[in-house]
C-alpha cells in the first residue's frame, strides 16, 4: 500500500506521469483534503490512476455527488471501470479540461461500461460525420448522449435527419448543444411550416441555427407562425423563419416596448414593420445599443428614420469598431463625389 502526503498529492494531481508499466496490480489509497479522500483505485497502469484522480479533483463536483461517486468507484471492475472510461475518451480526443467538464456535468459517466456502452455511441457519432475535434464538444454539450443508444439517440437522430437535408446538418444541430431540448413538438412544428409553403432550405436554416425554436411547445409555435403571416412575410423567403425565431423568443409585451423605443426616435409603426420585414433580428437588439447607434446615425450622419429602416441591419453592428470608421470613409467619398448620395446606408457601409 502506498501512502501519499498532501504535498505529494498536490503535485501528482496536476501532473501527468510519464509512461510507467507495472507488472502487478497496484492499489492506491489517497488521503487528501478534497472530497475524494480514501478513494481506492485499482489498475495496472499508474498513469491512468493518477489521471483519474486529477480529473476528479479538478471537476468541481458538489460534496454530495463526490461522496456518492467515491463509494461507487470502489466497487467497480478495475478492468472496465473509471480508468477504462478515461482511456477511451482520451483516444477520442478528450483533453483533461474536457474530461473534467464532462465529469462535473455527468459524474455517472465514470460508472459506464467503456466497451459495451460508451464505445458504440462514440462510433455512431463518428459514423454520421462528427470530427475528432467536434466529438468532445458534442458529448459535453448534449448530455442526452449518456442515455440509451438504441432507444433514445438513434431514434432522435433519424427524426432530425428526416427534417434536414443531410448528416452534415444533423451534426450542426448537435454542435449547438440543443439536442437536450428535443421535444415531441418538433415534427408537428416542422409540418406546420411545410403546410405554409416554407421551402426545405429555410427549414434547414431554422433547425441548424435556431434549433430551440423548432422544439418549443406546438401552440406557441403556431401562434408565432400566425404572427409572422399577419405582418405580410412571404413563407417562400428566408426572412419568414428569421421573423419566426424572433416571435418565438420574445413576448408580446417586449415586442410592444421595442416598438415604443423606435417610435420615440422618430419611427412610425409602419416604418418599424418595414424594418422588421427587411431584417427581423433588429427587434432583439438591446435598448442601450439602439439608442446609442440611432443617435449617431441621425445626429452625426444626418440620416432620416426612413434611411435607417431601409437597412436596419446597420443597428446590429458595432458602433465604435465598424459604423463610425466606415461612416468617416463614406463622408470623404461623398465629398469627393465618388459615391452616390442615394445609396442605402447599408450599401455604403458594406
Amino acid at each position: 500500500m502506498l501512502l501519499f502526503s498532501d504535498s505529494m498529492l498536490k503535485f501528482n494531481l496536476f501532473h501527468v506521469f510519464t509512461h510507467t508499466t507495472l507488472h502487478s496490480t497496484v492499489t492506491v489509497t489517497v488521503h487528501c483534503r478534497n472530497h475524494f479522500s480514501d478513494l481506492s483505485v485499482s489498475n495496472t497502469n499508474q498513469d491512468d490512476s493518477f489521471n483519474l484522480l486529477s480529473i476528479l479533483n479538478s471537476s468541481g463536483l458538489s460534496s454530495e455527488n463526490a461522496i456518492k461517486l467515491k463509494k461507487r468507484l470502489k466497487i467497480r471492475n478495475p478492468d472496465n471501470g473509471p480508468d477504462a472510461v478515461v482511456q477511451l475518451l482520451r483516444t477520442y480526443g478528450f483533453s483533461d479540461s474536457q474530461l473534467s467538464t464532462l465529469v462535473k456535468k455527468r459524474p455517472s459517466v465514470l460508472l459506464s461500461d467503456a466497451e459495451k456502452t460508451l464505445l458504440p455511441k462514440l462510433k455512431f457519432l463518428q459514423s454520421i460525420g462528427v470530427s475528432n475535434t467536434d466529438l468532445p464538444k458534442i458529448v459535453i454539450g448534449n448530455t442526452i448522449f449518456l442515455s440509451s443508444l438504441e432507444k433514445n439517440i438513434i431514434p432522435r437522430y433519424h427524426i432530425i435527419r428526416s427534417i434536414v437535408r443531410d448528416d452534415k446538418e444533423v451534426v450542426s444541430v448537435f454542435k449547438r448543444g440543443t439536442w437536450n431540448f428535443y421535444s415531441d413538438s418538433m415534427v408537428p412544428n416542422i409540418e406546420v411550416l411545410r403546410n405554409h409553403g416554407v421551402p426545405q432550405t429555410s427549414i434547414s436554416h431554422l433547425v441548424c441555427n435556431y434549433s430551440a425554436v423548432a422544439f418549443v411547445d406546438h401552440s406557441i409555435f403556431v401562434e408565432a407562425v400566425n404572427s409572422v403571416k399577419v405582418l405580410g412575410f412571404d413563407p417562400s423567403k428566408l426572412n419568414f423563419v428569421l421573423a419566426l425565431q424572433v416571435f418565438v423568443k420574445i413576448k408580446k409585451e417586449i415586442w410592444e416596448s421595442k416598438l415604443k423605443i423606435f417610435e420615440s426616435l422618430g419611427w412610425s409603426k409602419g416604418i418599424c414593420v418595414l424594418a422588421f420585414q427587411r431584417y427581423p433580428p433588429y427587434i432583439l437588439i438591446s435598448e442601450k445599443k439602439i439608442m446609442k447607434t440611432m443617435n449617431f446615425l441621425v445626429k452625426d450622419m444626418g440620416l432620416s428614420p426612413e434611411d435607417i429602416a431601409r437597412s436596419p441591419n446597420i443597428l446590429n453592428r458595432n458602433l465604435e469598431k465598424t459604423i463610425m470608421p466606415r461612416c468617416a470613409v463614406v463622408n470623404i467619398l461623398k465629398s469627393r463625389g465618388l459615391i452616390k448620395s442615394d445609396l442605402l446606408i447599408g450599401q455604403k457601409l458594406d
